[in-house]
Protein backbone atom coordinates (compact mmCIF):
# COMPACT_ATOMS: atom_id res chain seq x y z
CA UNK A 1 0.00 0.00 0.00
CA UNK A 2 1.11 3.23 -1.51
CA UNK A 3 2.01 5.48 1.78
CA UNK A 4 -0.52 8.57 2.21
CA UNK A 5 0.11 11.84 4.32
CA UNK A 6 -1.64 12.87 7.02
CA UNK A 7 -3.57 16.02 7.33
CA UNK A 8 -0.83 17.11 9.99
CA UNK A 9 2.02 15.87 7.81
CA UNK A 10 0.04 17.74 4.97
CA UNK A 11 -0.61 21.00 7.29
CA UNK A 12 2.87 21.15 8.62
CA UNK A 13 4.41 20.46 4.67
CA UNK A 14 2.19 23.60 3.72
CA UNK A 15 3.32 26.00 6.42
CA UNK A 16 6.91 24.89 5.20
CA UNK A 17 5.99 25.79 1.73
CA UNK A 18 4.55 29.27 2.76
CA UNK A 19 7.46 30.06 5.00
CA UNK A 20 9.84 29.46 2.24
CA UNK A 21 7.60 31.87 -0.39
CA UNK A 22 7.39 34.49 2.24
CA UNK A 23 10.59 34.30 3.19
CA UNK A 24 11.99 34.68 -0.46
CA UNK A 25 9.43 37.84 -0.47
CA UNK A 26 11.22 39.57 1.97
CA UNK A 27 14.38 38.10 0.27
CA UNK A 28 13.10 40.39 -3.45
CA UNK A 29 11.68 42.88 -1.54
CA UNK A 30 15.17 43.59 -0.15
CA UNK A 31 17.67 43.31 -3.21
CA UNK A 32 15.72 42.17 -6.21
CA UNK A 33 15.70 38.36 -7.54
CA UNK A 34 19.51 37.70 -7.06
CA UNK A 35 18.79 38.23 -3.55
CA UNK A 36 17.14 35.07 -3.52
CA UNK A 37 20.35 32.08 -2.59
CA UNK A 38 18.79 29.32 -1.75
CA UNK A 39 21.13 28.65 1.08
CA UNK A 40 20.64 32.08 2.52
CA UNK A 41 16.36 31.03 1.81
CA UNK A 42 16.72 28.19 4.15
CA UNK A 43 18.37 30.38 6.72
CA UNK A 44 15.61 33.00 6.85
CA UNK A 45 12.93 30.38 6.86
CA UNK A 46 14.24 28.08 9.48
CA UNK A 47 15.08 25.23 7.14
CA UNK A 48 18.20 23.44 5.84
CA UNK A 49 18.42 23.95 2.48
CA UNK A 50 18.11 20.02 1.58
CA UNK A 51 14.15 20.98 2.82
CA UNK A 52 14.00 23.47 -0.16
CA UNK A 53 14.19 20.96 -2.55
CA UNK A 54 11.57 19.12 -0.85
CA UNK A 55 9.16 21.55 -1.94
CA UNK A 56 10.56 23.10 -4.81
CA UNK A 57 12.18 21.64 -7.26
CA UNK A 58 15.17 24.27 -8.47
CA UNK A 59 15.36 27.51 -7.87
CA UNK A 60 13.40 28.42 -10.70
CA UNK A 61 10.49 27.03 -9.77
CA UNK A 62 10.45 28.51 -6.36
CA UNK A 63 10.74 32.12 -8.29
CA UNK A 64 7.82 31.35 -10.42
CA UNK A 65 5.66 30.30 -7.26
CA UNK A 66 6.99 33.95 -5.26
CA UNK A 67 5.51 35.45 -8.67
CA UNK A 68 2.34 33.89 -8.49
CA UNK A 69 1.77 34.77 -5.04
CA UNK A 70 2.50 38.21 -5.01
CA UNK A 71 1.09 39.38 -8.22
CA UNK A 72 -1.59 37.11 -7.69
CA UNK A 73 -2.57 39.57 -4.48
CA UNK A 74 -2.36 42.14 -6.73
CA UNK A 75 -4.83 41.10 -9.55
CA UNK A 76 -7.16 39.87 -7.36
CA UNK A 77 -7.13 43.44 -5.65
CA UNK A 78 -7.62 45.32 -8.88
CA UNK A 79 -10.22 42.73 -9.77
CA UNK A 80 -12.31 43.61 -6.59
CA UNK A 81 -12.07 47.09 -7.74
CA UNK A 82 -13.35 46.10 -11.51
CA UNK A 83 -16.46 44.02 -9.84
CA UNK A 84 -17.68 47.24 -8.22
CA UNK A 85 -20.90 48.41 -8.90
CA UNK A 86 -19.76 51.83 -10.17
CA UNK A 87 -18.87 54.34 -12.60
CA UNK A 88 -16.13 52.92 -14.92
CA UNK A 89 -14.22 56.24 -14.25
CA UNK A 90 -14.00 55.40 -10.90
CA UNK A 91 -13.42 52.27 -11.06
CA UNK A 92 -10.55 52.57 -13.23
CA UNK A 93 -9.03 55.45 -10.74
CA UNK A 94 -9.38 53.46 -8.11
CA UNK A 95 -7.53 50.37 -9.63
CA UNK A 96 -5.01 52.81 -10.43
CA UNK A 97 -4.76 54.36 -7.33
CA UNK A 98 -4.81 51.16 -5.45
CA UNK A 99 -1.73 50.04 -8.19
CA UNK A 100 -0.22 52.98 -7.38
CA UNK A 101 -0.23 53.53 -3.34
CA UNK A 102 1.23 49.45 -3.24
CA UNK A 103 3.85 49.57 -5.81
CA UNK A 104 5.11 53.05 -4.21
CA UNK A 105 4.89 51.32 -0.44
CA UNK A 106 7.37 48.35 -1.72
CA UNK A 107 8.94 49.89 -4.79
CA UNK A 108 11.81 47.33 -5.02
CA UNK A 109 9.88 44.50 -4.88
CA UNK A 110 7.04 46.24 -7.48
CA UNK A 111 10.14 46.55 -9.65
CA UNK A 112 11.08 43.12 -9.30
CA UNK A 113 7.34 42.12 -10.33
CA UNK A 114 6.70 43.91 -13.03
CA UNK A 115 10.44 45.06 -15.26
CA UNK A 116 13.05 43.14 -13.36
CA UNK A 117 15.20 40.33 -15.44
CA UNK A 118 14.54 37.19 -14.06
CA UNK A 119 14.69 33.60 -15.59
CA UNK A 120 12.30 33.22 -18.62
CA UNK A 121 10.27 30.66 -16.71
CA UNK A 122 9.42 33.43 -14.78
CA UNK A 123 9.34 35.90 -17.10
CA UNK A 124 6.17 33.28 -18.74
CA UNK A 125 4.47 33.39 -15.77
CA UNK A 126 4.93 37.64 -15.67
CA UNK A 127 3.57 37.78 -19.14
CA UNK A 128 0.86 36.27 -17.94
CA UNK A 129 0.00 38.32 -15.08
CA UNK A 130 0.28 41.37 -17.56
CA UNK A 131 -2.37 39.95 -19.61
CA UNK A 132 -4.78 39.19 -16.80
CA UNK A 133 -4.35 42.75 -15.70
CA UNK A 134 -5.05 43.82 -19.27
CA UNK A 135 -8.14 42.16 -19.34
CA UNK A 136 -9.49 43.09 -16.09
CA UNK A 137 -8.59 47.00 -17.46
CA UNK A 138 -9.98 46.33 -20.48
CA UNK A 139 -13.38 45.25 -18.55
CA UNK A 140 -13.30 48.65 -16.81
CA UNK A 141 -13.10 50.52 -20.05
CA UNK A 142 -15.79 48.35 -22.06
CA UNK A 143 -18.72 49.31 -19.38
CA UNK A 144 -17.27 52.73 -20.02
CA UNK A 145 -17.78 52.81 -23.28
CA UNK A 146 -21.14 51.10 -23.46
CA UNK A 147 -22.01 53.10 -20.50
CA UNK A 148 -20.63 56.40 -22.60
CA UNK A 149 -18.43 57.55 -20.15
CA UNK A 150 -15.24 56.72 -22.62
CA UNK A 151 -14.66 57.10 -26.17
CA UNK A 152 -12.45 54.95 -27.48
CA UNK A 153 -12.18 52.40 -30.68
CA UNK A 154 -9.97 49.42 -29.59
CA UNK A 155 -10.92 49.31 -26.09
CA UNK A 156 -7.75 46.37 -26.06
CA UNK A 157 -4.78 49.06 -27.57
CA UNK A 158 -6.14 51.39 -24.44
CA UNK A 159 -6.28 48.54 -22.03
CA UNK A 160 -2.70 47.73 -22.85
CA UNK A 161 -2.07 51.36 -22.68
CA UNK A 162 -3.23 52.08 -19.85
CA UNK A 163 -1.20 49.28 -17.59
CA UNK A 164 1.67 50.26 -19.50
CA UNK A 165 1.29 53.62 -18.26
CA UNK A 166 0.68 52.28 -14.72
CA UNK A 167 3.65 49.96 -14.45
CA UNK A 168 6.51 52.03 -16.24
CA UNK A 169 5.49 55.28 -14.35
CA UNK A 170 5.64 54.01 -10.95
CA UNK A 171 8.63 51.41 -11.10
CA UNK A 172 11.16 54.96 -10.62
CA UNK A 173 8.96 57.68 -10.53
CA UNK A 174 11.55 61.06 -11.95
CA UNK A 175 11.20 64.26 -10.68
CA UNK A 176 9.59 63.43 -7.23
CA UNK A 177 12.96 64.46 -4.98
CA UNK A 178 14.09 66.96 -7.25
CA UNK A 179 10.83 69.10 -7.51
CA UNK A 180 10.58 69.21 -3.68
CA UNK A 181 7.37 70.25 -1.67
CA UNK A 182 7.44 73.69 -2.93
CA UNK A 183 4.77 73.13 -5.29
CA UNK A 184 2.60 70.97 -3.07
CA UNK A 185 0.50 71.58 -0.39
CA UNK A 186 1.79 70.62 2.92
CA UNK A 187 -0.96 68.32 3.27
CA UNK A 188 0.40 66.39 -0.01
CA UNK A 189 3.20 64.18 -0.81
CA UNK A 190 5.20 64.39 -3.74
CA UNK A 191 4.31 60.94 -4.17
CA UNK A 192 0.76 61.42 -4.17
CA UNK A 193 1.05 64.00 -6.77
CA UNK A 194 2.95 61.59 -8.81
CA UNK A 195 0.04 59.10 -8.85
CA UNK A 196 -2.48 61.90 -8.94
CA UNK A 197 -0.82 62.94 -12.23
CA UNK A 198 -0.57 59.41 -13.24
CA UNK A 199 -4.54 58.80 -12.73
CA UNK A 200 -4.94 61.74 -15.07
CA UNK A 201 -2.93 60.94 -17.94
CA UNK A 202 -5.01 58.04 -18.03
CA UNK A 203 -8.35 59.01 -17.50
CA UNK A 204 -7.43 61.99 -20.07
CA UNK A 205 -6.37 59.29 -22.60
CA UNK A 206 -9.54 57.36 -22.23
CA UNK A 207 -11.84 60.01 -22.41
CA UNK A 208 -11.70 61.74 -25.73
CA UNK A 209 -12.20 60.89 -28.87
CA UNK A 210 -8.84 59.55 -30.65
CA UNK A 211 -8.08 61.65 -33.85
CA UNK A 212 -9.08 59.51 -37.36
CA UNK A 213 -6.31 57.17 -39.16
CA UNK A 214 -4.08 59.13 -41.51
CA UNK A 215 -5.46 57.42 -44.31
CA UNK A 216 -9.18 57.90 -43.92
CA UNK A 217 -8.04 61.44 -42.63
CA UNK A 218 -6.54 61.83 -46.02
CA UNK A 219 -9.36 60.27 -48.00
CA UNK A 220 -11.76 62.76 -46.75
CA UNK A 221 -9.29 66.12 -48.27
CA UNK A 222 -8.96 63.96 -51.46
CA UNK A 223 -12.84 63.89 -51.99
CA UNK A 224 -13.68 67.15 -50.75
CA UNK A 225 -10.81 68.39 -53.12
CA UNK A 226 -12.38 66.50 -55.87
CA UNK A 227 -15.81 67.96 -55.36
CA UNK A 228 -14.54 71.15 -55.77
Amino acid sequence: MAYQRTPYVESKRAEARERLVQAAVALVERGGWREVQMSVLAGEAGLSTGAVYLHFSSKTDLLAEVYRTQAGTELHVFKLIADQPVAAADRLRAGIHAFAQRALKKPRLAYALALEPTEMEVEEVRLQFHTAFIAQVKRILDDGVAAGEFALNDTQVAATCVFGGMVESLMNPPGIAARGSAQLSPQRSPQAAWVDGVVEFCLRGVGRPGPRPRAAASRTRVTKARRR
